[in-house]
């Protein structure tokens, strides 16, 4: 098999390893060893259902970190933008 790193294993660990910005963090969460990491990111091997709710799991949990920071500076942004506003 040839690997291009295009299978839905490395997608998603891709997608895990730019939310969180860095491998190491993804692969500990994951628990495998660097060389099946590699595998998996290589596209030489599937993550089995286990590893696949791990990834999902993290990622998950990145969208939700990054939805509540900008939630919160949106609200920032409104106050500010409210202060600003002269009174009618």
């Amino acid at each position: 098999m040839e690997s291009n790193g295009s299978t839905m294993s490395a997608r998603l660990i891709a997608m895990a390893v730019s939310l969180v910005g860095d491998a190491g963090v993804v692969r500990n969460h994951m628990r495998c060893s660097e060389a099946d990491f590699i595998a998996y990111c290589d596209g030489q091997k599937e993550l089995n259902a286990t590893m696949l709710e791990a990834v999902v799991a993290l990622i998950v949990h990145e969208q939700g970190s990054l939805i509540a920071k900008n939630r919160e500076m949106l609200g920032e942004l409104r106050k500010r933008r409210d202060a600003e506003k002269p009174a009618s």
